[in-house]
C-alpha cells in the first residue's frame, strides 16, 4: 500500500544531502522561466527547494499516494495524481523539462515510462538512482546477502543499474546525448572510480529539436 509507505517512511522533511546535489546538479542545468513535470513527487521537499533556487521555473508535481498529494497540494499549485505503475497511462503534457528522480528502480518498466518522458521534452529530462555496483553492495554480495537498497520493505526496488549497465541501457534506447554524475559514497576514492565507490547516479538527458 503506497500511502502506508509514506505514512511509515516519514520522509517528509528538510532535504537531506543526495537530494542537495540531485537539487544542484538539476539547477546548474535547467534554464529560467522553464517548465518542469515531476514524476514521483513524494514528499515534494526536493522540488520546492528548486523553486527557493530559482523561483522562474514553473513546476507541477504529481504521485499516486492520496496521502502524499494531500502534503504537495499544501504546497504547490499544480499537482496531478499519476500511476507510475500503470504503463498504459504513461501520457501526459509537453514540458520543457521532465523529472523523475529515484523512482525508475520502483516501477516494472521504467523503459516506457522513459520514452515516454522524452517524448514530451522539449529541452532535458532527469533520472535518478542507486549504483547497485558501490562497494558496500558488492560486499554483501561476497558475504552471500543481496545488495540492501531498501527502506520501508525489500519489494521497493525491481530493477537495479551499475554504472556500465547504465551505459549500456541508454544506448540500447537509442539515447546518444547524455551525461552521468556520479555522487556521495566514499569521498575522495568516489573520483577515483566512480563506478565502484559513488552510491547514486543522476542522469540528464538532453533533447535536441
Amino acid at each position: 500500500d503506497y500511502d502506508e509507505y509514506w505514512k511509515n517512511f516519514k520522509a517528509f522533511g528538510p532535504l537531506n544531502n543526495y537530494q542537495k546535489e540531485r537539487v544542484e546538479f538539476i539547477i546548474n542545468r535547467i534554464s529560467s522561466n522553464s517548465t518542469l513535470l515531476d514524476l514521483g513527487s513524494g514528499d515534494g521537499a526536493l522540488m520546492h527547494h528548486l523553486t527557493t533556487k530559482n523561483s522562474t521555473i514553473e513546476i507541477t508535481v504529481s504521485d499516486n499516494s492520496n496521502y502524499a498529494l494531500k502534503h504537495l497540494n499544501l504546497i504547490f499549485k499544480n499537482v496531478i495524481k499519476f500511476d507510475l505503475n500503470n504503463s498504459n497511462n504513461y501520457s501526459f503534457d509537453q514540458y520543457d523539462y521532465i523529472s523523475c528522480l529515484e523512482v525508475l528502480e520502483h516501477i516494472m518498466a521504467p523503459e516506457l515510462l522513459l520514452k515516454s518522458m522524452i517524448s514530451k521534452s522539449k529541452k532535458g529530462v532527469f533520472i535518478s538512482f542507486p549504483n547497485s555496483g558501490y562497494i558496500f553492495y558488492r560486499l554483501r554480495l561476497l558475504f552471500g546477502r543481496f545488495p540492501l537498497q531498501w527502506r520501508y520493505h525489500p519489494s521497493d526496488h525491481i530493477r537495479f543499474w551499475t554504472k556500465k549497465d547504465l551505459v549500456w541501457w541508454l544506448k540500447m534506447l537509442g539515447i546518444k546525448n547524455f551525461e552521468i554524475h556520479t555522487y556521495e559514497g566514499l569521498p575522495f576514492l568516489n573520483k577515483i572510480n566512480s563506478s565502484l565507490f559513488s552510491e547514486a547516479f543522476i542522469i540528464h538527458i538532453k533533447i535536441s529539436n
